[in-house]
């Protein structure tokens, strides 16, 4: 007997393939992140829960192998999404206990199956038929195709995200009918647009070692979960003559051979593919995992030679099994799918079918059943998603690059796309050599020191003291100026109350602004009990745009719990957190934190080329190169910084425009604050130049991908026809260009920045309160509930 291990247990899949094992005499290891339902299937000699791949995948990688050196697995097989983790990691040749084991192709080949836009090109190349498809990888690509669309009404296509499944995000657009609004398209995460084909959809399973076809199954969905997965099925016979789509059977085998061999796959994929009724089938999309044809095969098949054929070169093994189904599935969502009386009788037919999950000589217990329902409503409740994507969410990968290994520390790059190492710690030492927070910036009086997160040194700000019976007793004291409210970038407070009070003059409609006022004044007196305040907000570093490192779940959940222990009345919380190439707002929201929107902001695509074409920023651009003004970088001396003048210039420059003709409540900048922001690495200053004379500058940083500029001053008394605004937006975004990444344009002007190209996505402040007494706890819930329910929508309507 040969031990096998399968991850991805939670998977009807999984299920019929341990069943198949271990008839063919196979003892049987399964693993999950989750209480999964194959874990009770009788064809199981031991199951085990490991880290979830998607956020913890060296963690993950290392379980599995241990277990597979525990049990002396000769063959590991992942069933599900988790193989993109486990072969990212078995790829770096680190995890020993993986080396020969992993069924599953390189990273680079699963890569090219599972992103529809790379699969497309891939089809092309090899010459299979496929939908006629154009991919957009940038907001401006997008709404440049959606005009086109509009001046030129088009046939029917089909709109889909490179990354999905289940068809949860497709959506098919009829003859002449707009393109639909999307999450702005990006070159990780494309979008396509293909020609919609009517006819016969099918899908295939396949297996396949070294090149060779080892297993091959067509099979029809004859019911859905919704328009998604599959839950009961039809096996499709290409030898049956008869038969419809036998020939397109066939020819759906010739192309399950021709990927084989031309990726030398050895591992499971699936085809989607349709059947137009003229010619050779096309080919849809590509599922490099286990799909629901595998149900179909039967003990007296013996599919596990497949994965470890004795004879390479032999015929692919096919199915027996004419039908399956998942019962409770079919029975959940097969009502939703009941429109007519021949939808019912179809419906009621389907109940003869052998339901996968409880055959009569392997039924699971009702309760795992549920208790699986119950784990996947948990997840969906908990992620903010459907309960098909939850199905998937701590397992599903949609192109992100491995994380740096825990093991041995989490390093920010020093390769000119970061700021240098240990900027941290030198932005903190600069600020307690200044004389404290308040030195840098009037309205900013806090505590400021470092943490480390999995090797990581990350800037910590904190109230000066907590007073319990006192509202805002941390930081709403502002010691330099008594009556102002504190800054924004360390006060919640001021964040979700004062500043929304000053945004109310955007709002267009009296009677709305009158509305808002009164619910902010109630939000202020029913967020009291919360003292917004009293927080330790983690990787800020005193600037409006803090871009976040994305860190591990584990490294996340280990801070959290050391912060809570050393300041238990304080609420511990993460500004500036987006989902922008990101997987931090997830990893937080599993740890335990609350997302809440508070603000929107703006990214613009300056890797690419597209938005200098913009007429706007054509007109910046000239603008620019005819005004006479130089841009240059801030001079500095053998010190780091700029000589007094210059950050003084730059100081006044920020205030002019963000204090003193928007808000207040932005940080006052000092030009200490200037001096040790350039000494230790955080952020780098250029200056607009004309006549000896600075009128206008700017302060960046570049992390993770992103540019932001938090620090941007012109001086505001020169005549607004002069345009320095619009130049000092072009030389940010050709900044941004120059070193490869996209900019992070922060918020404000919104229409300003879309006529550049931007796209708008909510920001969001992330705040971990369940060590908190449940009155601070509550305020913190109605202050989410507030801003999703009344603060979000205004925004999104009057396109701030």
């Amino acid at each position: 007997m040969t031990a096998v291990l399968l991850t991805g247990s939670r998977a009807p899949v999984t299920l019929d393939l341990a069943r198949r094992f271990h008839d063919a005499g196979h003892f049987v290891v399964v693993a999950d992140s989750q209480p999964a339902l194959t874990s009770a299937s009788a064809s199981v000699g031991a199951a085990y829960r490991v880290p979830p791949a998607r956020f913890a995948p060296w963690e993950f990688a290392r379980a599995v192998a241990g277990i597979a050196e525990r049990h002396a697995v000769g063959l590991i097989v992942p069933t599900c999404e988790e193989v993109f983790h486990l072969a990212a990691v078995r790829d770096t040749g680190t995890v020993p206990g993986l080396r020969g084991r992993v069924f599953a192709p390189p990273l680079p080949v699963l890569r090219r199956l599972h992103d529809k836009a790379l699969f497309a090109s891939l089809l092309a190349e090899l010459g299979i038929p496929h939908p006629g498809t154009t991919v957009v990888d940038s907001g401006i690509g997008w709404r440049r195709l959606a005009r086109g669309r509009r001046e030129r009404p088009g046939t029917a296509v089909v709109v889909k995200p490179a990354y999905s499944r289940f068809g949860a995000l497709t959506r098919r657009v009829r003859e002449g009918a707009p393109l639909p609004d999307v999450p702005a398209p990006t070159p990780e995460h494309p979008w396509l647009v293909q020609e919609h084909l009517d006819g016969t959809e099918f899908c295939v399973h396949a297996i396949a070692v070294g090149g060779t076809l080892t297993a091959f199954s067509a099979y029809r969905p004859v019911w859905r979960a919704g328009t998604g997965a599959g839950v009961a099925f039809e096996r499709l016979d290409a030898h049956d003559t008869s038969a419809t789509l036998s020939g397109a059977v066939r020819a759906a085998e010739r192309y399950a051979e021709q990927l084989a061999g031309h990726l030398a796959i050895t591992g499971q994929f699936g085809l989607d593919l349709i059947a137009t009724g003229s010619g050779d089938p096309h080919v849809l999309e590509c599922n490099p995992r286990a799909t629901s044809g595998l149900h179909l095969f039967t003990a007296a098949d013996d599919l596990p030679s497949a994965f470890v054929p004795a004879d390479p070169s032999r015929n692919p093994t096919h199915p027996s099994s004419p039908s399956a189904r998942l019962g409770i599935p079919h029975a959940l969502y097969g009502p939703a799918g009941i429109r007519s009386g021949t939808d019912l009788r179809r419906h009621l037919r389907q109940l003869r079918f052998p339901d996968v999950l409880r055959p009569r000589r392997d039924r699971l217990p009702i309760g795992t059943l549920l208790r699986s329902l119950a784990v996947q409503a948990a997840a969906a409740r908990a992620s903010g998603v459907s309960l098909l994507a939850a199905s998937t969410h701590d397992i599903e990968w949609n192109g992100e690059p491995l994380p740096e290994d825990p093991d041995r520390g989490e390093q920010m790059a020093a390769d000119g796309t970061s700021p240098p190492a240990g900027w941290a710690s030198r932005l903190v030492e600069g600020a307690q050599r200044a004389g404290g927070s308040e030195h840098l910036a009037p309205t900013i009086a806090v505590r400021f020191e470092t943490v480390d997160a999995g090797g990581l040194t990350l800037p910590l700000t904190r109230p000066r003291a907590t007073r319990p019976h006192e509202p805002h007793a941390g930081t709403a004291q502002n010691h330099t100026h008594p009556g102002a409210p504190p800054s924004y970038v360390v006060s919640p407070h001021s964040h979700f109350i004062h500043y929304a009070r000053e945004e109310l003059g955007a709002l267009d409609s009296p009677v709305v602004r009158a509305l808002a006022a009164r619910a902010i004044d109630a939000l202020d007196l029913v967020t009291r009990p919360a003292r917004l305040d009293d927080i330790a907000l983690v990787g800020n570093a005193l600037v409006s745009t803090n871009l976040q490192p994305d860190v591990s779940e584990a490294t996340v959940r280990a801070l959290t719990a050391e912060l809570t222990a050393r300041h238990p009345r304080l609420a511990i919380g993460w500004r500036s957190v987006h989902g922008r190439g990101t997987r931090l707002p997830d990893t937080l929201r599993r740890a335990g934190y609350r997302l809440i929107p508070s603000r929107s902001v703006l990214f613009l695509p300056t890797r690419g080329t597209e938005w200098q074409g913009l007429r706007d920023s054509r007109r910046d651009r000239a603008l620019l190169e005819t005004s006479g003004y130089s841009v240059r970088e801030a001079p500095r001396d053998a010190t780091g910084a700029s000589d007094e003048a210059t950050r003084r210039r730059i100081a006044d420059l920020y205030d002019l425009l963000y204090v003193d003709k928007y808000s207040s409540l932005n940080p006052r900048y000092t030009p200490e604050f200037i001096a040790v922001a350039e000494r230790s690495g955080l952020l780098r200053f250029v200056l607009l130049e004309r006549g000896g004379r600075i009128d206008a500058a700017f302060g960046y940083t570049i992390a993770h991908g992103l540019l932001a500029a938090p620090v941007v001053g012109y001086d505001t008394a020169l005549p607004q026809e002069l345009g320095l605004y619009r130049m000092l937006s072009y030389a940010i975004a050709r900044t941004a260009h120059e070193a490869g990444v996209d900019l992070h344009a922060s918020s404000g002007v919104a229409a300003f920045k879309r006529n550049r190209g931007a796209d708008a996505e909510f920001e969001c402040t992330a705040v971990y309160t369940r060590h908190l007494p449940w009155p601070r706890r509550a305020g913190w819930a109605v202050l989410d509930l507030v801003v999703r329910r009344i603060a979000v929508p205004l925004v999104q309507r009057n396109g701030l």
